[in-house]
């Protein structure tokens, strides 16, 4: 086939491509649309991203490792995935996570934890700004009730599903508050959540600057 040499990524925006211009009336323009500005934003957000790393790395520059103390072929699994994650991320608050994550790498080299260090990429990049905000909020706080957590324009059972997710993650644990039987009470909101162990582990290593 002619595009057996492809890449996946390439054999996908192709894919993208020829799909879009088969939608009647709007589709050239979509592709357009799609297409135009894709591959700038995608360098600028690399090239963005590097320049601040090398700036907050200046400041801790001997306390940086020598490259032999990485595990070579692991450091190279989670830059390269490391780069696909960055240059799809739109928002500059998850790409200054993801530099937090690279800082931390290059400062604590892989050695021995490449599993908890790739669960703590892949899971950075599918959370939401939510779930980040709100493992944040609880780790400054400690001990939280559920049903009191609170953020303007935000409804109340999106933040129960973020620390679902969460809880699922591994990274709070929780205990029941009070608990009612009928009523239309929900015992969701009783519950008392806090970060576990593991979950301050990846609040310092991808959360904190």
């Amino acid at each position: 086939m002619a595009d057996d040499g492809l890449k996946g990524a390439e054999k996908r925006d192709l894919a993208i491509q020829t799909g879009l211009q088969l939608i009647p009336y709007v589709g050239g323009s979509l592709c357009t649309l799609y297409f135009g500005t894709k591959q700038e934003k995608r360098f600028k957000r690399i090239e963005s991203f590097y320049a601040e790393l090398a700036e907050e790395l200046k400041q801790v520059k001997g306390a940086i490792p020598p490259v032999e103390k990485q595990d070579a072929p692991a450091l190279e699994a989670i830059m390269e995935s490391l780069h696909d994650k960055v240059e799809a991320e739109p928002t500059a608050e998850k790409r200054q996570f993801f530099l937090n994550y690279l800082k931390h790498t290059l400062l604590q080299p892989v050695s021995g934890n490449f599993d908890e260090r790739k669960y703590f990429l892949t899971t950075l990049d599918e959370m939401s700004l939510l779930e980040c905000e709100l493992l944040a909020f609880i780790n400054g706080s400690g001990q939280v009730q559920v049903g009191s957590i609170q953020k303007p324009g935000t409804e109340q059972y999106a933040m129960v599903g973020a620390i679902g997710r969460l809880k699922a993650r591994g990274f709070l644990t929780a205990s029941q508050g009070s608990f009612a039987i009928g009523g239309g009470a929900d015992n969701s909101l009783q519950e008392i959540v806090q970060v576990s162990s593991f979950g301050k582990r990846f609040h310092s290593f991808c959360l904190d600057a």
